[in-house]
This record gives structure tokens, sequence and C-alpha cells, in this order.
């Protein structure tokens, strides 16, 4: 009987050896070069590589005349002197032999990786998948043109131009250059993928769409991405697990790098408990030169369930010196939890802290002796607290104005029409055929309100107090809940439309990218205005405005305080100094002046730091002295005519360099943590029972790689 043929039987080099004897997938073969020494190998049947390898080990020189070989121009190939049908054979051919003849032995070359392979008895199947496993954009063209009849026009294209050689075709040489690009560009056809390029594929995934690692041990996802691949394997745990840590270890290297170039900064910070578990989790934002805010993710690592203020403040310093960038950072942005409120208020280093009972210690007797207890160590790195405005106004809106309105005059009011908009929230999101009545009815989805989200609530009602009285009877009737009554409809509407500006704002705050710290001033001022202009038109609502007025002022009386959030007020363009009290505006224009100043001294400082001092740049007097420069003169005149203008764009701060710097030192802080937020709701899938099996290192790993991935190359 008859072996079946193997990659070794057309193989270049098989006269070195004498075929043995097959084993199951392998076949056993003698070393012809190495006689009178008996050298059996053993290769795969459809693989020479450890025959190759052999031969580079024991006889390099043949591999020298392979070289050799392949380097010189190759032979031609030509057709079998049979009918052809196939267009396929376009890109195969066999050689001739030294007396001239055709060697028709079912194994055609292809003519671009000179590799054969098996057709015998007419069957192109074979050199079908070769071109398309091994060259798909050539194969995509052959089936663009399949329909030509291909014989007739290879041997006319032959008998003109001889026999055809190593590389393209004869009919893709005739095509013009710029039309074969343009198909190259619009190709949809198959992509050949490698087994390195589907494993990266798998990872990233895993990773961006936060899916669990138990995925790649499910038999249909392998099944599927095995038929997808043509047979590919999918990676294991322990692959996939070795890859995070790679690519952790690089986003993490090209973090701190680009964090090393940056002179301000600012993080946010929170904590995530779920299933027993609590993480501490922590971003880190800042500016670019051209004033785009950059973010990136620090840190999501578990902490104790049972966690304190001093569990709090040794994460964030670990953090921060784990980047180097304790002395970077502008402010640390958290909610107002009691935990985190506590920890900055004992251990804060900021400046507005009483200092009546501070006193001098002997810095010798504090590292010997240990005085002051690790504390003194904790709070030393620790950065000035910024409250997050969103939630704070959050609180106001959902406590303070929520009160107010239960206990006035149209308390009751208030009650029956929210119980009856709930009634509306809860069937349509219980019950199928409810969703489909508003649908047909409102022309539009009702989004249940979310939970201590004073925002969420007040456009769910205004979608409601959007429909026509017609409307909401009909919909009322087709759920089986009860109706609005037309007191009840008038309350909830002046409702909406007096406290608009205050879910305005809330969506201002929360903002990321082009929301910064000297927004929140401005927008508490109008907020509060515009309160106080429907207070002379509402018959309702003047005394719960009158107490929401009151909680925005005490609520947010540290920020209206703060000359760092009156700074970077200033120095926004939309707002310069418009926004104060004459009185008040000289004294922030000297606060302003001295800080181009400063800024501009420091970076003078940064860009001479490390070069030799000259005696007379050390001493500052007399004509010609530094200390006779006009450096705050010019600043002066700088923001002089800086508030002068009228340009609200940002990018006029690029014709006022010395502002700009102030601007990106004091508007790097935001006003609000929800980037944090959003790096934990990325977490979700990811600590379901099925993927409990990651470690909390690993976890954390898999967060930050999908939190950078646009700031980093460590998923491309």
């Amino acid at each position: 009987m008859e072996r079946a043929r193997t990659a070794f039987d057309h193989w270049m080099h098989r006269h070195h050896f004498t075929f043995r004897d097959t084993r199951g997938r392998n076949i056993t073969v003698q070393c012809n070069l190495c006689l009178p020494k008996i050298n059996i190998l053993s290769t795969a049947r459809d693989s020479t590589s450890n025959l190759k390898k052999h031969l580079e080990c024991h006889s390099p020189c043949q591999m020298r005349k392979r070289q050799h070989t392949e380097m010189s121009e190759p032979e031609p190939l030509f057709l079998p002197p049979k009918r052809l049908k196939s267009a396929v054979w376009e890109y195969f051919g066999y050689l001739k032999d030294p007396g001239g003849t055709i060697l028709v032995d079912g194994y055609p070359v292809c003519r671009m990786c000179r590799k054969k392979v098996s057709a015998r008895s007419g069957n192109t199947s074979n050199m079908m998948h070769h071109l398309r496993d091994h060259h798909p954009k050539d194969f995509a063209k052959m089936n663009r043109k399949h329909s030509v009849p291909c014989r007739k026009r290879i041997r006319d294209a032959q008998s003109s131009d001889g026999p055809s050689n190593y590389g393209p075709s004869i009919l893709e040489n005739q095509m013009d250059e710029s039309a074969e690009a343009k198909e190259a560009k619009a190709d949809p056809t198959i992509y050949y993928q490698t087994q390195s390029r589907l494993n990266a594929l798998v990872f990233n995934f895993i990773v961006e769409d936060v899916q669990p690692i138990s995925i790649l041990e499910q038999p249909g996802f392998r099944k599927l991405i095995e038929a997808l691949s043509r047979g590919k394997k999918v990676m294991s745990r322990n692959a996939f697990v070795t890859r995070l840590d790679v690519a952790f270890d690089k986003m993490k290297g090209e973090i701190k790098a680009k964090l090393d170039k940056v002179q301000t900064l600012c993080t946010t910070a929170d904590i995530w408990s779920v299933q027993d578990r609590s993480y501490f989790g922590m971003t880190c934002h800042w500016l670019e030169d051209n004033l785009e805010r950059k973010s990136a993710a620090l840190a999501c690592t578990r902490i104790p369930i049972s966690y304190t203020c001093e569990t709090i403040i040794a994460k964030i310093q670990e953090i921060h010196s784990s980047y180097n960038i304790e002395s970077k950072v502008q402010a640390t942005v958290t909610d107002n939890g009691n935990n985190f409120v506590k920890a900055f208020k004992e251990f804060s280093s900021e400046d507005d802290q009483e200092v009546e009972d501070s006193r001098f210690e002997d810095l010798g007797s504090i590292l010997c002796d240990g005085e002051m207890g690790g504390d003194f160590f904790l709070s030393y790195f620790l950065p000035p607290h910024q409250r997050c405005a969103a939630q704070t106004l959050n609180l106001i809106a959902s406590k303070d104005l929520a009160d107010a309105v239960s206990k006035g005059p149209s308390g009751k009011l208030h009650s029956s029409a929210t119980a009856k908009c709930a009634a509306i929230w809860h069937k349509t999101h219980s019950s199928t055929e409810a969703t489909e009545a508003m649908e047909s009815i409102a022309k539009m989805t009702i989004t249940v309100p979310c939970q201590n989200k004073w925002s969420s609530e007040y456009y769910a009602v205004n979608k409601l107090m959007s429909l026509t009285d017609s409307q909401l009877n009909e919909l009322t009737e087709a759920l089986g809940v009860s109706g609005f009554t037309p007191d009840e409809t008038a309350y909830l509407t002046e409702y909406t439309d007096v406290f608009k500006p205050v879910a305005f704002a809330l969506d201002l705050l929360q903002g990321e990218e082009k929301c910064f710290l000297g927004i929140v001033i401005p927008t508490l001022l109008t907020l509060k205005r515009k309160l106080e202009e429907k207070a002379a038109n509402t018959r309702l609502f003047s005394k719960v405005i009158e107490d929401t007025v009151k909680a925005i002022d005490s609520g947010f009386k540290q920020v209206f305080d703060s000359s760092d959030a009156r700074l970077a007020t200033a120095t926004m363009p939309q707002f310069r100094l418009w926004w104060l009290p004459e009185d008040e505006r000289e004294a922030l224009r000297a606060q302003l002046i001295t800080e181009v100043v400063q800024v501009d001294q420091g970076t003078e400082e940064t860009e001479t730091n490390g070069g030799s001092v000259h005696e007379d740049d050390f001493f500052s007097y007399g004509p010609g002295s530094s200390g006779n420069k006009s450096g705050k003169r010019e600043a002066a005149e700088e923001v002089w005519l800086y508030l002068q203008g009228t340009n609200k764009d940002l990018k006029c701060l690029n014709e006022f360099p010395g502002v700009k710097k102030v601007f990106i030192k004091f508007n790097t802080t935001l006003p609000s943590s929800s980037p944090v937020q959003q790096l934990f709701s990325n977490g979700a899938n990811a600590v379901i029972p099925k993927g409990n099996h990651l470690s909390d290192e690993h976890f954390e790993r898999v967060l930050l790689l999908r939190y950078n991935s646009k700031i980093t190359t460590a998923l491309e």
C-alpha cells in the first residue's frame, strides 16, 4: 500500500535523508550526511523544521548553498499542457526538467512562496486553500475576476511576455498600480491571523469589556474562537495571567514616564464596596500645554471592609509615592464621606488649618524616639482636600430641597404626585407590556431614576410632564395606575420649571474633560441668581427656593472662601473678574499678578536647575542686576491686558503665557470625583461569582489596563 504524501516528499533537501518509517503523526528519517554514523531523526508529517535545524547545526555549508539558491533568480514556472478551467492556475505552475519537459507530478509550485502543493487528478482545492491561507489579498483578487476565462489569457500573456517568474502573476503585472492600491485599501476579504495575533485579540476582548477570566474555559467560547480562527487554540488561564502582568508593567512604566513630565496634577479617590469586599480607587488628571485634559487610573486596590481614616491616608500616600507625584498633587478630590472628611481634617497639611498651638520640635528626637508616632509621617505628604462639588450640590437637592418641599404647604400634593410618577416608573420597569404601551402612546422610553441621584429623578418627572394631558391620561389608563389630578399636573409642571437650573448645574459639575475648578463659583452664583428670579414668579416654591439658596451658601462656604477656587475662576477667559463685585476685584487682580510672577520664577528655576551660578547672578544689587528686572511690572501689564480682553475662548490664553501657567496650576483640579466612580463601574462584571477566581492584584490590573487604554500602548 502506497504511503500518504508528506511535506518531506517535496522538500528541496530531501536527498540528504533516507525515509525510514511512519509513526502516527510523525515520520522518521536517516541523515545521509552523518554516515557512517547512524543518525535517526523524527519530524512531523506536515513540517520539516526539525530536519532544517539539523542541517543548520551539522551541515552549514549545505544551508549556505540553499541561501545562495534562494537569492538567485528562481526557475520559471510553466502551466501543464492540458485544458485548465480554474483561475487558481494563474498563481501556480510546474518546473521543467533539463530536457525541457514540464514535470507534471501533481505538486504545482506557488509563484509567490515557491512552496509545492498537492493537486492530484486535477483537483485544485488544496491550491485554493493555500492561496486563501497564505496569500489572502491575491485570493481576493482572484475571486473578483474568477469569471474571466483564465487559460486563454494566461497563454496569450505567456506567448508575448515569456514564462512567468517569481512574484506577482502576469495578469496582475498588467494592472495599473494605482488601481491595485485602491483594491488593497478597499479589500474587505479574509484577514489571516497568526496565533500570537489571536491571543492579543482575546486578551484585549477580556480587558476592554471587563469579562471574567473564566470565559477562557467555557466550551462555547473556545469552539467559537477555534472555528473563526480555522483551528487555532484559545489561550489558557496561565497564559492570560502572564500576558496581563507584562501588559500592566508596560502600562505603569508609560504612565510614570508621562507623570514625570507633568508639573501639576490632581487625584480623585473613592471607596467601592461590593459582595463583602472593599476597594480603594484613585485616578489622576492633568492639563497638557494645549489645555487638553488627560486622565489615568492609578489604583483599585483591596482594603479591609472595616476601614478607618488611617487606612485611607496610608493608601493615598502609598499610591502617590509609587508614582512619584507627592509634590505635584494640587488637591485630592473625594466625596463627602465621613472617613474622607475626618482623614483630611486630622492629617491634611493645608495652609488654612489652625496654627495657634503650633510649636517647633527637635527633629532628631522625633526620628530617634518616634515621639509623634506614625501619623506624623502619614501627614507629611498629604495633599489639600477638595470635596466633590457635584455630590455636595446633589445632597443639597436631594435632602435640603426635598425636606423644604415636604414640610411646605404643598407637601401632601408633592407626595401624591411623586407617588403616581413612581408607580408609572415601576410598571414600565417590571412589565414588557407597560414598556410597549409607553412607546406606543408617548413615543419615548422611561428610565427608572437612580437612587440618591436627584437629577435622574428630575429628568424622569420632566419626561412625563412633557406629555400632553390626553397622552398622560391614556398612559395611566393603559398601565392601570391612578391618573394625575389637574392640581398635581400643575404642581409637577411648576416644579420642573423652577428647579431646571439645579439639574443643569449638576450636569455641568459632573463633567471631566472640559470641567475645571474655575467653573464652580460662577455656576453656583448663577444658580442662586436664577433661583431667586424664579422665586418672584412662583406661587408654591418661594420658601423652598429661599431654603435652597441658604443651603448652597452653607454647603459651599469653603469654596467661596478658597483662594485657589477664586484664582482658578479669574484665569478662565469666560469669567475673568466679571463675576466679582467691583470692590473685590482689585485684591484678586493683585493676587493674580503675584501668582504670575511666582510661576515665571519657578519656570526659570526649573530650566536652570543643575547649572552653575555666576557671582553676579547671586547678588542682586546695582545696575543691570536681576533684582532690578521688571518681572513684576511685566506680569502686571500681562494681567491688565488679559483682564481687558473679551475673548472667551480658552485658546486666547496662548497670548498670555504667565496667566496660562496660573490657569494650569489651579484649574488642573477637578470639581467632581466622578472619574473614579467610572473606574468602579467598569469592575462589576469581573467580581461576579464566575469571575472571582481573579486575585485582587489581577482584578486591579484588568481595570487599570482598560481605563488607561487611551493613553498607553499596553493593549496594542
